[in-house]
């Protein structure tokens, strides 16, 4: 037994070993400017789509100057964080050197960055999003106009409206990101703007998108593992059986999926205890509860607590009152074998156990309910 234990191990760092010899391994370097004296900042990574694992390497600005190097195995998509309120978007990591440019005013824009992707491709790329980049910007804008002239508050019905229009300009953005990687199979910016809508959900178009990237792109180290995380999202697509997880309730009990049998609507949330959106639609939650529970509605519940987050998790079960099924997947372990990094995330399932829709906005469901099985009890003011 020791021996097969020994020969386990050794196979082990020998294949560990080989999957290191067959990538090749770059130095980057990055020269930056902020403007900003003195701070810590960070080079974050998609570190499930590095090979080194690396989330984030720290540094110091000095004098408005910072430097950051180290090894990838190709150009990997990243972001930089400093302080508590500057957060970049996306840009390209590239091989060898390359400059960068911060302005902390700006924040969530894109940085300026010297090197052969961001130089070249970007303003392309930029350019081919340019008319939808334009309505997006001016349905920000409106929404938060509504949003400031009441009170920093959205009335229900804007929230309806809001959701619709921002549903319609995803999936329009979603099309032209597969139509600009069918003309550019090779884009790192296409590729690496995938990974990042993969970060909120997978949706069927994904297939498509990735399928257009060239097998170089697709049989790097990334692409392996975005080809695994869009397989692990398909499995809660609209048509599937919601499949069955290994989390335990309350009382240790086991989640099993004939809870989905009494009832023409299951609502299954995803969510944690410190994930202030969640907790934001309970009470929202509750009123649905109440009105439709007695006429073929059911919510589940999920949590992704840590282990150490246990006695949070039941506490805002307690405080908030809420009554319905809830399950605990320990470190969320098996809600990101399904692809759900982002939470709040839903699913409305049917009678049978297939989804029907995900990410179905309180006010679309609460139509669907009244539409479906009739109109609810009115609620006391």
């Amino acid at each position: 037994m020791k021996n097969l234990i020994i020969l386990s191990f050794f196979l082990l760092f020998v294949s560990n070993r080989t999957s290191c010899q067959t990538l090749k391994e770059f130095k980057f370097e990055i020269d930056g400017t902020i403007n900003a004296d003195t701070g810590k900042i960070y080079l974050c990574f998609y570190d499930e789509y590095n090979f080194y694992k690396l989330p984030k390497l720290e540094t110091t600005v000095n004098n408005n100057k910072f430097s950051f190097a180290g090894f990838i195995t190709e150009p990997q998509g990243g972001y930089i964080l400093f302080g508590n309120h500057y957060m970049s978007s996306d840009f390209i990591i590239d091989k060898e050197f390359q400059t960068i440019s911060i302005n902390i005013d700006s924040t969530k824009n894109v940085p300026i960055v010297l090197n052969n992707p961001m130089q070249n491709e970007f303003p392309l790329f930029l350019n081919f999003f340019k008319q939808y980049n334009i309505k997006k910007n001016i349905c920000d804008q409106k929404y938060d106009s509504i949003y400031r002239l009441n009170n920093y508050q959205l009335p229900e019905e804007v929230k309806y409206s809001k959701s619709k229009e921002l549903d319609k300009l995803y999936k329009e953005h979603d099309k032209l990101l597969l139509n600009y990687t069918e003309k550019n199979p090779s884009s790192r910016i296409a590729f690496w703007k995938l990974v990042h809508l993969m970060d909120w959900g997978y949706e069927p178009i994904f297939d498509s998108i990735y399928n257009s990237f060239s097998d170089s792109l697709k049989n790097g180290y990334a692409g392996s593992i975005l080809k695994t995380k869009i397989l692990e999202g398909k499995q809660l697509s609209a048509g599937k059986y919601f499949p069955l997880i290994p989390c335990t309730d309350l009382n240790n009990k086991p989640f099993v999926l004939d809870i989905f049998k009494n009832n023409k609507y299951t609502l299954v949330d995803f969510w944690h205890s410190s994930c202030g959106p969640c907790r934001a639609q309970f009470d929202k939650l509750k009123d649905l509860y109440d009105q439709f529970s007695t006429k073929g509605f059911e919510i589940v519940a999920i949590s992704s607590d840590g282990k150490n987050s246990q006695t949070n998790w039941k506490n805002v079960i307690l405080t908030k009152k809420l009554i319905w099924k809830q399950y605990w997947d320990i470190n969320g372990i098996e809600t990101k074998k399904l692809g759900i990094n982002a939470f709040p995330s839903n699913y409305l399932i049917d009678k049978s156990g297939k989804v029907i829709t995900k990410n179905i906005s309180l006010e679309e469901l609460t139509q669907l309910l009244d539409s479906n099985l009739g109109s609810p009890k009115a609620i006391e003011p």
